[in-house]
């Protein structure tokens, strides 16, 4: 191995590291009310959230209600027969 070449893979290491180092200290997600459903057990909420009565972890100065949407009842709805007729698994030829 050369001299450019073990300085080349040198300096591409440290630029790869150097980039991680910096891209990974500034991911900082936010979560806005209504993210988290509070846990049943001690902590409630992540950091710096409180759960509050409708069972969602808040920040502390929201002021939102936090509601899950109605279920759907599909107990009316007639879906289509997908079985495959007995007629269709005969052979063209009839046999």
């Amino acid at each position: 191995m050369t001299r450019n070449h073990s300085l080349a893979t040198l300096f591409a290491t440290a630029v790869f590291i150097s980039g991680a180092t910096l891209w990974s200290s500034c991911f900082a997600p936010t979560y806005s009310d209504c993210a988290f459903r509070c846990a049943s057990t001690e902590p409630y909420c992540p950091a710096e959230y409180e759960c509050k009565s409708d069972g969602y972890c808040h920040l502390p100065d929201s002021t939102a209600l936090c509601v899950l949407p109605k279920a759907v009842d599909f107990s009316g709805v007639v879906l289509p027969d997908l079985s495959i007729p007995e007629d269709a698994t005969t052979n063209p030829d009839g046999s």
